[in-house]
């Protein structure tokens, strides 16, 4: 039989330690910090290219009338907006026909509804983009709306230097309460994420909420056909699929950003995030790995860190803290620098706990989609 001395433990644990906290400040300084640091793009005279700006919409009639307008006035010469009327079965005909009747550059495409026939959001974004005249498209939803008319200019200009995916910010717009915090935390650290693996030329996802792509892109993809069945991925499989570091660009601009409202309930937000990770065992190999590697050694590291307050032998102690306060160094002053920059200024105050909590709950609600899947595909 063999025995294990407890010297032993303690060096092995002792190495677990270093590495988590290694992999934690790499993380830090190779993705996250990099993107606090770089400036602002210069918002310089553009040509005013076409655009079209296509928003998917079903059932979204109140919506439609708070924020549609803030697409239909866009401080921009030459672009047209594509409602895709999904099966609606509200008055949001009639809501966009008065619309129609006032800007002529709002368009309707719409989606009969079929009962023997049910559809995912695929099938409603890809009738916009063959509606759509022009090469250039920008995407949205139908309960977003841009925080300023310079939305479409600022992501429109990044569409150069052979750049043919543009990832924008969409966030949620703020509210009361502890849901609040969470729901906006989680999205916050998704895009800071997001963001960081794509000007460090690794895109793997964007969101439908703020995204911008080609049609040449487009084209060269499978054009949603790989995974039609999967509930989600109109936005994340797409950037994944043919996103690379030479075709892909970021927009950190706060007049870029678009908010959406949040969901009323925490049971509701669960699901919303269920349906969102249907999609993850389908990215690159390289991205699972690293979607895997941050979160796992951040437990790890806090895991580590309680085990050494209990059990910290005196002749360890300036070590352990020294890597302690190196981690949560670089942990904070990215939060604080990534929260201004993403206008989510309240949200460090609640970073620690978050930064616990989101990986627990998002690795039981994995668990979750592998024992009872969802069916919802809106």
């Amino acid at each position: 039989m063999i025995e294990i001395s407890y010297n032993a433990i303690e060096f092995w644990f002792c190495i677990l330690f270093i590495v988590a906290c290694g992999i934690q400040i790499l993380f830090y300084l190779f993705f996250y910090m990099r993107i606090s640091i770089i400036k602002r793009k210069k918002r310089t005279a553009i040509q005013e290219d076409p655009v079209s700006v296509i928003i998917c919409a079903r059932n979204e009639e109140e919506n439609l009338k708070k924020f549609l307008p803030a697409f239909l006035e866009q401080k921009y010469s030459n672009y047209e907006v594509i409602v895709v009327n999904d099966s609606s079965e509200d008055d949001s005909e009639f809501v966009l026909n008065d619309f129609a009747k006032k800007y002529s550059h709002l368009r309707i495409s719409t989606i009969k509804k079929d009962a023997k026939f049910s559809h995912g959001k695929k099938l409603a974004i890809t009738i916009g983009i063959k509606a759509a005249k022009y090469e250039k498209m920008l995407f949205c939803d139908a309960d977003c709306m841009p925080q300023s008319d310079q939305w479409l200019r600022l992501m429109q200009q990044s569409f150069r230097d052979k750049k043919e995916i543009i990832l924008g910010y969409g966030g949620y717009q703020q509210q009361s309460g502890f849901l609040d915090k969470l729901i906006r935390y989680d999205t916050y650290s998704i895009a800071v994420n997001y963001m960081s693996f794509a000007h460090a030329g690794i895109p793997y996802m964007g969101v439908g909420r703020n995204l911008a792509y080609t049609k040449n892109i487009y084209e060269q993809s499978s054009k949603f056909s790989a995974h039609y069945h999967i509930k989600s991925g109109d936005d994340d499989l797409f950037v994944s699929e043919v996103g690379t570091g030479e075709n892909t660009d970021i927009v950190l601009d706060p007049d870029s950003f678009t908010r959406s409202k949040q969901v009323a309930s925490f049971q509701k937000w669960k699901f919303q995030k269920r349906r969102h990770l249907t999609t993850s065992n389908r990215y690159k190999f390289i991205h699972k790995l690293l979607l895997f590697l941050e979160p796992f050694s951040r437990e790890l590291f806090y895991l580590c860190c309680i085990i050494y307050c209990i059990t910290l032998p005196k002749t360890m102690f300036i070590a352990v803290l020294t890597l302690i306060g190196c981690r949560m160094f670089f942990f904070m002053l990215a939060t604080i620098l990534n929260c201004r920059r993403f206008r989510e200024k309240d949200l460090w105050l609640y970073a620690l706990i978050f930064d616990i909590y989101l990986p627990i709950q998002i690795g039981f609600l994995h668990i979750k989609n592998k024992f009872k899947p969802i069916n919802n595909l809106w």
